[in-house]
């Protein structure tokens, strides 16, 4: 029987008609600017979840989307991962859909359009700490291993040195499995085919550590 995935994720994790209705995307079948990925077969979720015998369940990945609730001036704040899990949850999906890993891949938003990093916090949370980077991860972390048995955290290349440090220390103290990625063939920031084969085989090689 195969494992039931869900990811949660921003542009590097997006392919058009393979995310919820509405969310925007960065890839797709008429993308003429590159970095271009030929297909949804060439994405890191999908290489990695033919690889590994996973059945993705849900794709929640929405381009631009930050993990706190300090968003793009385009986007609003039901676009964040702290908006999108507590919106899952409320829906018992979680529950509904047997799902067993939950990868997390986000952050580079957060990074990109300096969003307030704030500290590492556990409990307790207020509106102003999520939208702040590293509280908000914290209490994603905590909602995901509320509902999920397996989380597994991606962390990008090339974030801000203390989102990277935060995202590690809070996954080591709340026990979570972390993969920080390493030399990913990017354009304008985003993977390349090449990228998306670096991802899937990092990913791949943290499944089957022991």
């Amino acid at each position: 029987m195969k494992n039931n995935v869900f990811i949660m994720g921003d542009s590097y994790s997006t392919y058009e008609g393979y995310i919820p209705d509405g969310y925007h995307f960065y890839y797709s079948d008429e993308r003429m600017d590159p970095p271009i990925v030929k297909g949804v077969e060439k994405t890191w979720w999908n290489i990695m979840a033919n690889e590994n015998n996973l059945n993705i369940t849900l794709n929640d990945s929405f381009s631009g989307s930050t993990i706190c609730n300090t968003v793009r001036e385009t986007l609003t704040v039901e676009s964040s991962f702290v908006s999108r899990i507590d919106k899952y949850i409320t829906e018992k999906v979680f529950a509904e859909s047997n799902i067993n890993t939950m990868f997390i891949f986000g952050g580079t938003n957060d990074s990109w359009i300096d969003a307030p990093i704030g500290n590492l916090k556990y409990c307790d949370w207020t509106d102003d700490e999520l939208k702040c980077v590293l509280p908000a991860f914290c209490y994603l972390i905590n909602r995901a291993k509320e509902v999920v048995a397996d989380v597994i955290v991606i962390i990008n290349t090339d974030l801000k040195q203390e989102i990277t440090k935060g995202f590690i220390e809070a996954c080591e103290k709340k026990e979570i499995k972390y993969l920080c990625l390493k030399e990913i063939d990017k354009i304008n920031g985003h993977p390349t085919e090449l990228g998306m084969k670096q991802i899937s085989k990092q990913v791949t090689e943290l499944l089957h550590e022991k």
